[in-house]
């Protein structure tokens, strides 16, 4: 089992360097964070944007970018479309987002005809790894998936599983996450759990554990479950925290990343080639975190 970063990392460093396309990179911590990767031979670069305003920034930032490859864009538009071109014609492995907005690299990418649109259902997936819990915890969907019904937490679900089992947790335990522990019919989200947890108890979800609802200390306090009762093999032990709607994750992704100091990364899975997303505000640790986790783990 992959316990941490440092782990990954490690991996990431004994893998074959992975090209990576960054879109829109004119903005600092995704650069500093793709030239330190490169630094580590963990990925060769294309940085994709003005290219005066690339090598300004990577001036300022006291980086050294040599032979690297800057393909002339201007725009966000035109930088994201230029990004997933490079990776839809093979010139690049993976794509990264830079100063381009969610909203924005996601439509190039999704564009049915010039686009790396894959066949599963598209999800964001990340990776913390807070210090008073025992392994790293995956929380999903913070950027993709605004009000998942039924059949999209299906989805939701399998790719949160697929990372977890590359993280090296065989079977892992999904909390289906609510306002509370208890089913109740005013609040779908805890219906949801319900239905979740049976479909995986039936084998109609596979590879997992699945519970719910929970609410957040439920999932990761084993001493809550036990104040409250609560009698369950996931409850106090996630591997996966499955959030009810996007501005749920959201929240709870900024607020790690904002107000705590937690190794976190973001990824989106479901596409025909990684995809390394994160906020544009993220430091460039997590940036590179990400890109740990994009080259490795997708």
């Amino acid at each position: 089992m992959i316990k941490n970063f440092d782990e990954l990392e490690k991996i990431a460093k004994e893998n074959p360097s992975r090209s990576v396309a960054l879109a829109m990179a004119e903005e600092s911590d995704a650069l500093a964070a793709i030239m330190s990767a490169a630094g580590a031979d963990i990925v060769s670069p294309i940085l994709v944007g003005n290219g005066d305003e690339i090598r300004r920034i990577a001036g300022e930032l006291g980086i050294e970018l040599g032979d690297t490859r800057i393909v002339e864009a201007e725009g966000e538009y035109d930088s994201a479309e230029k990004a997933v071109e490079l990776v839809k014609n093979g010139e690049a492995d993976c794509l990264m987002k830079g100063k381009t907005a969610t909203s924005t690299i996601m439509k190039a990418a999704l564009n049915k005809e010039k686009g790396i649109r894959g066949n599963s259902l598209l999800s964001h997936i990340s990776i913390a790894n807070p210090p008073n819990y025992p392994k790293l915890l995956v929380i999903t969907d913070a950027a993709m998936n605004i009000a998942p019904d039924l059949d999209a937490k299906i989805g939701i679900i399998n790719n949160a599983v697929s990372i977890s089992r590359k993280l090296g947790v065989d079977k892992p335990k999904v909390a289906v996450i609510g306002a509370v522990e208890k089913v109740n019919p005013a609040m779908p989200a805890t219906m949801d759990a319900a239905v979740l947890s049976k479909m995986a108890q039936r084998g109609q979800i596979k590879n997992c554990l699945i519970d719910g609802p929970f609410a957040l200390d439920n999932a990761l306090s084993k001493k809550s479950c036990e104040v409250k009762g609560i009698v369950s093999e996931v409850g106090g032990d996630a591997d996966i925290l499955l959030l009810p709607t996007i501005e749920a994750a959201n929240v709870l992704y900024k607020s790690l990343s904002v107000l705590t100091d937690i190794p976190m990364a973001g990824i989106i899975l479901g596409a025909a080639k990684p995809i390394i997303l994160t906020s544009r505000a993220d430091s460039d640790r997590i940036k590179y975190l990400s890109i740990l986790a994009g080259v490795s783990l997708v």
